[in-house]
């Protein structure tokens, strides 16, 4: 008898090994009786395609990597690549929604429906908004879609904060982006006069993420407020019957809104957010105006956060179709500065140029490449980080958000709908690129006691005379940014190709790849080296820690290994001679001040050991443990200690940091 236990506990140990190897195809981990459990594979353009009515089968509030793999595939194609000959070239925009259309049919779904929006030029106000649905057990499933690229002079639309008073606090361009969403979801239900159980999965990416982001959040505070009941006539949709995933999304919420929840909170968990660190577009609007998500963000692993094993994945599954890993350069970034003797020579290659174009730009960065050289007092800064820097920078200086929609917000809007009107795409790139380099220039040439108006009348041609005053408040706050952060604008502009290559539709579609085991079978089952799933990461934080006056600073871990060592000095700058993966160190010297800025993960406990060795006179001599954690949404935590200010006193000071988020 123990011989036939034996041998039956061994049969059951293999079937269930088999059922896991063969799960990928015949029964994926969300299968419920009822629904099909099959999956199919598809070809699509030059996409593999996976799926299964099984996605559907799970409460929406359990994260799936095969629907958030399939909803991120949803936005790449609700966008046409490439652009119109032309803004007046009508077909193109007519025909526009067509490519997600065929998609849509490729996976089942039928009757498929697109806004006026999606079929016409783009305004300053419009949001291309697509349906389709398919019945899966005794459910509806209707895909909605938000148009996640082709957005032209939508543009100006996403730095229209506005004041707050219209949208309930939020994002106001995107917040009445996101009521005619709902608008057309229910003309859809009417259209089709469906009834009964219904599933919505929605999907965005970009300004399409962002827009989603805040229907479903409108959305579930409803729900919530029927207590889950039914939302339209004849229709039940319940709550964990919500799929939204969102790829790249800003941040369109606000912490100030009176009529919804928290945006953390519970009624939100069917909302998850996939986001990558390093990808600047996912901070803006900036946290400092109280911006956020609603949901729950999972992040893309970055070189930062993980080891070599996830960028090799990466490089494994990209290769399955586009095979241009080496293009990406998000992993290179180098800080790099110009130092105070060339800055003249940058502004008279600047003013002595003509208008704004791709003379002016190629110009200038040829000059600016030549003149800058690596900066050596800052170890391990990543876009992430750069990024981080600049915006609370920016925020700090344009003031409040009403000060923002004061001063700034409409001469913003219209630079946008002026660069967006160009018809030719590498133009638009020169015309961007040549405005932060004006304003770098005017930057530059305030340090060095130049005032020429004439290169802000360059930059904006168009502009009257009187316009020129709120040009000249927006060079204002970039001579600000520059005097403060110069060589993190400098570069951002040197790097700004790779720092917005991290916002692009194919490197998020392989980072889901790589965490959706179907792909990884995929790759495995051609090549010999074989691919290592990896999961999104659950937190991106990094804590930022801020030491005024001291200029040498040592940090060790929980087993007393020293990971960061800033070598400070007597005379001349400080120098890194250790800084471990996972950590960032920077060194800051100003006429009367020196900064030391420590990144450290969280979750976990360092010793840290720092000493002033500056000779600088009347400089304040503290360090700051009230920390910014720098993550796609930001958040600001005073850490246990407090903060000490010791003037006059180069004693060596140790502390103990327990770096909790």
């Amino acid at each position: 008898m123990k011989f036939l236990s034996r041998i039956k506990k061994l049969f059951i140990a293999a079937a269930v090994a088999l059922i896991v190897a063969f799960s990928f195809i015949a029964i994926p981990v969300f299968a419920n009786d009822g629904i099909s459990k099959e999956v199919k594979q598809y070809k699509y353009e030059e996409c593999d395609i996976f799926y299964s009515d099984a996605y559907f089968a799970h409460k929406s509030t359990e994260y799936d990597p095969h629907l958030a793999t399939l909803s991120m595939l949803m936005t790449k194609f609700s966008m046409n690549p490439g652009g119109p000959k032309n803004l007046s070239d009508m077909d193109w925009f007519k025909n526009q929604s067509n490519r997600v259309k065929g998609f849509m049919e490729k996976i089942g779904f039928d009757s498929f429906e697109a806004n006026d929006d999606y079929k016409s030029r783009t305004g300053f106000n419009t949001i291309g908004v697509a349906a389709a649905k398919r019945q899966v057990g005794d459910s509806t499933v209707i895909a909605l879609m938000i148009r996640s690229g082709g957005y032209f002079l939508e543009w100006a639309n996403n730095v229209y904060l506005g004041d707050g008073k219209k949208s309930d606090y939020m994002h106001e361009g995107w917040y009445n982006a996101a009521l005619k969403a709902t608008s057309f979801f229910s003309s859809y239900l009417k259209q089709y006069e469906i009834k009964g159980k219904v599933k919505l999965w929605m999907a965005g990416y970009s300004r399409g993420g962002a827009v989603t982001n805040l229907t479903i959040g409108l959305l579930d505070n409803h729900l919530n407020d029927l207590n889950n009941y039914l939302v339209y006539d004849g229709i039940t949709l319940k709550h964990e019957d919500i799929y939204c995933y969102t790829f790249e999304a800003p941040q369109g919420a606000n912490i100030n809104s009176k009529t919804v929840k928290e945006a953390k909170d519970p009624i939100y968990n069917n909302i998850w957010n996939i986001v990558n660190p390093n990808d600047l577009v996912t901070k803006v609007a900036m946290s400092g105006y109280g911006f956020t998500r609603f949901g729950q963000d999972k992040f893309i692993s970055t070189k930062f956060y993980n080891t070599s094993e996830n960028r090799d994945t990466y490089k494994k599954i990209n290769s399955l179709t586009y095979n241009n890993f080496n293009k990406y350069k998000a992993d290179n970034l180098v800080m790099r500065g110009v130092t105070g003797d060339k800055i003249a020579g940058i502004v008279a290659a600047g003013i002595a140029t003509g208008p704004v174009g791709a003379g002016l730009t190629g110009y200038i960065i040829s000059k600016t490449a030549g003149l800058t050289s690596e900066d050596k007092t800052k170890a391990n800064y990543d876009s992430n980080i750069l990024s981080s820097i600049v915006l609370t920078e920016l925020c700090t200086r344009m003031g409040s958000r009403d000060d923002y929609v004061r001063k700034y917000q409409d001469l913003t809007k219209d630079i946008m709908l002026s660069i967006m009107t160009e018809d030719n795409k590498e133009d638009k790139s020169n015309r961007i690129k040549g405005l932060i380099l004006s304003l770098i220039i005017q930057s530059m040439a305030h340090s060095v006691g130049i005032k020429d108006k004439s290169i802000m009348k360059r930059l904006l041609p168009d502009y009257s005379n009187s316009d020129l005053g709120n040009v000249a408040a927006l060079a204002g706050l970039f001579v600000s940014l520059y005097i403060n952060r110069p060589n993190e604008i400098i570069t951002l502009m040197m790097n700004m190709d790779e720092i917005f290559e991290n916002h692009d539709t194919n490197v998020s579609l392989i980072h889901v790849e790589a965490q959706d085991d179907y792909y990884i079978k995929l790759y495995n089952d051609k090549h010999d080296d074989k691919a290592v799933l990896c999961p999104l990461l659950e937190n991106a934080a990094i804590v930022h820690i801020a030491f005024y006056g001291y200029n040498d600073v040592q940090v060790y871990d929980e087993n007393n290994k020293e990971v960061v060592n800033m070598d400070g000095k007597l005379l001349g700058k400080s120098k890194v001679k250790k800084c471990d993966p996972g950590f960032a160190v920077g060194y800051y010297s100003f006429i009367t001040e020196e900064i030391m800025e420590l990144y450290l993960p969280v979750n976990r406990t360092f010793k840290v050991k720092f000493k002033d060795y500056s000779k600088k006179l009347y400089h304040k001599v503290a360090y700051q443990t009230f920390c910014q954690y720098i993550s796609a949404s930001s958040k600001n935590q005073k850490l246990p200690g407090g903060e000490e200010k010791v003037w006059f006193n180069s004693d060596r000071k140790e502390i103990t940091i327990n770096v909790k988020p």
